[in-house]
């Protein structure tokens, strides 16, 4: 649980933000999947939830209503307002509430959190509202806020680590001759569900020996002996706080293509982790993987070679060839996760989350970094 606390903590830093930049309201919505707005309120909404924060007083939460549509239910210094819009209706924001809320007090410069979550509808209809205000992207200054994280926080990241070395011992002692990715998967999901954990992404894929398998499926062939399957775990424990992990695992013996693939990428990762330093940008650990994947007959990264976590499943900074002006700082939890594409097999590192702090960097997960036979 997130203790109070945290929330001042957050709020504080925050505003001191507001005030140096002259912001009188933040306005966020919803991440990936949780984003700013639940970082703001401690508060996991559906149905696309608004949030104005102030430079004083309550921070405002637009959304459905919880125990009943109609009742609204306040929580520790969030009022919330209920609202009935939805997607694909007429009434699609739920701005017109923030709105009403807003007029109390000066509206003369607005900060807009993670815009590409923040819904046009809501954009135009601030914008109508306040046509004198001015509106600024203001993610870039609080996403450093965001990415590193408080010892309360790291508390629930851990509880999330040792949930994910759960899953892969899980899907260790699951998979055998005779069933499928997805009967692995559903009982990864199964026993993460058990625990609580609101959200996960999941994938899993089998394949024979001399071939690449993918963790993007398929999900429903077979496995026999000689097989080889990979699993892709990124769940968000009970309070909202993720990890990763993704398994390799072979029924029978390791082909010796996987093994190479393998040792590989974690041989690479592990000279990435050991390159990272407090002001750093992605783009220098993207040149060191794609000069080290390169001299190997690897083809360069072309999408993710990590990011941080959180709330979040993948937080800034980003660690993407779209480039990322925000610098690694202590205290964050990165996941990096470079992938061997080889010709007849692709390896995938099992334990992908770090904890960078003052003392050195070190891996949130105790899950070992090998390729598991069954």
């Amino acid at each position: 649980m997130i203790p109070n606390g945290e929330m001042d903590r957050r709020w504080n830093l925050v505003r001191a933000v507001m005030a140096e930049h002259g912001f009188d309201w933040l306005i966020a919505s919803q991440g990936h999947p949780f984003g700013y707005g639940r970082w703001l309120t401690n508060r996991a909404q559906l149905g696309g939830p608004l949030i104005a924060m102030p430079m004083e007083g309550e921070v405002l939460l637009a959304s459905h209503g919880d125990a009943v549509h109609t009742r609204a239910q306040d929580s520790y210094g969030v009022r919330h307002l209920v609202s009935c819009a939805q997607l694909n209706m007429m009434v699609n924001s739920h701005a017109p509430l923030l709105v009403a809320e807003m007029r109390r007090r000066p509206v003369r410069r607005i900060g807009l959190l993670g815009t590409g979550f923040i819904p046009v509808s809501s954009y135009l209809i601030l914008k109508a509202a306040f046509p004198d205000a001015e509106m600024i992207d203001a993610t870039d200054l609080i996403a450093p806020i965001k990415a590193v994280k408080s010892e309360a926080e790291m508390v629930l990241m851990r509880e999330a680590a040792a949930m994910h070395d759960m899953a892969v011992e899980l899907a260790v002692k699951t998979v055998r001759a005779g069933i499928t990715a997805r009967d692995v998967l559903e009982e990864v999901r199964f026993a993460v569900n058990k625990l609580g954990s609101p959200t996960q992404t999941f994938m899993a894929g089998s394949a024979p020996a001399g071939t690449v398998c993918r963790y993007s499926g398929p999900l429903d062939r077979v496995m026999e002996a000689g097989d080889q399957f990979t699993m892709l775990v990124e769940a968000s424990q009970k309070d909202g706080y993720y990890s990763e992990a993704m398994p390799t695992i072979c029924i029978g013996g390791i082909p010796p293509a996987l093994q190479l693939a393998f040792d590989d990428v974690v041989e690479i990762q592990e000279e990435l982790a050991a390159m990272v330093r407090p002001g750093m940008l992605p783009a220098e650990l993207l040149a060191a993987n794609d000069k080290f994947m390169e001299a190997r007959g690897y083809p360069p990264e072309k999408r993710l070679l990590g990011h941080s976590q959180g709330l979040d499943l993948v937080e800034r900074p980003a660690f993407s060839p779209a480039g990322e002006n925000l610098p690694i700082q202590h205290d964050m939890v990165i996941s990096i996760h470079p992938t061997v594409h080889a010709e007849r097999a692709w390896g995938y590192p099992n334990n992908m989350s770090f904890h960078f702090t003052a003392g050195g960097i070190s891996r949130m997960l105790k899950t070992p970094q090998r390729v598991f036979v069954v």
